[in-house]
């Protein structure tokens, strides 16, 4: 009679463990876990675009992503173009620095390379003679090529700012003159 009355408990024992077990399985497999999504901005309203981020921007998890969401916004505005759009993404810009998503050194990168025709890709210090190699100047040409595209996408299609485009254009222009003048000149030294 006291074996059977063990192994009774133990057979509850390990059915108990079953069931347990069981339970935890499902548990876990069917919990949902809400993840806050960092959807990109779309439409063709900056405005409800920009709000749209900045919702989306103030989660850590999206912060990352604040590459992603600058593009897709210029996207945007390119279908909302408006001379105001510069004034929006200056705003925008000092909003992202407030909230420590990016410094100011990176708001003013991207506020230049898109809305300012001062050209971004030739650094203070640069050094000219130091960028006459074929390698060098290829990739600050391909550099300063990018940033005239960037130019068009901000100044020309998100602004119609044709003026300040043209501007940036002449400036590119010139740079890429000066740039072949002076390392002919470092060459023959």
């Amino acid at each position: 009679m006291i074996k059977l009355s063990k192994k009774i408990n133990a057979n509850k024992k390990e059915l108990f463990f079953i069931a347990v077990l069981a339970l935890v399985m499902f548990s876990c497999g069917n919990k949902q876990y809400l993840k806050p999504a960092c959807t990109l901005p779309s439409g063709v309203n900056l405005e409800e675009a920009l709000a749209h981020s900045r919702e989306d921007l103030d989660r850590l998890e999206c912060e990352r992503m604040f590459d992603n969401y600058y593009e897709r916004l210029i996207d945007v505005a390119k279908r909302d173009p408006d001379i105001e759009n510069r004034r929006r993404f200056s705003d925008f810009l000092m909003w992202a620095n407030d909230e420590g998503i990016i410094d100011k050194i990176q708001a003013r990168n991207y506020y230049n390379r898109y809305f300012n025709t001062t050209f971004m890709s030739l650094q203070d210090d640069f050094n000219v003679c130091s960028s006459c190699s074929e390698d060098a100047k290829r990739d600050l040409e391909l550099e300063l090529q990018k940033e005239l595209g960037q130019k068009e996408d901000g100044l020309l299609r998100a602004c119609r700012d044709k003026q300040a485009y043209y501007a940036a254009a002449d400036q590119y222009n010139s740079i890429l003159l000066l740039l072949d003048a002076t390392c002919t000149a470092c060459r023959n030294k």
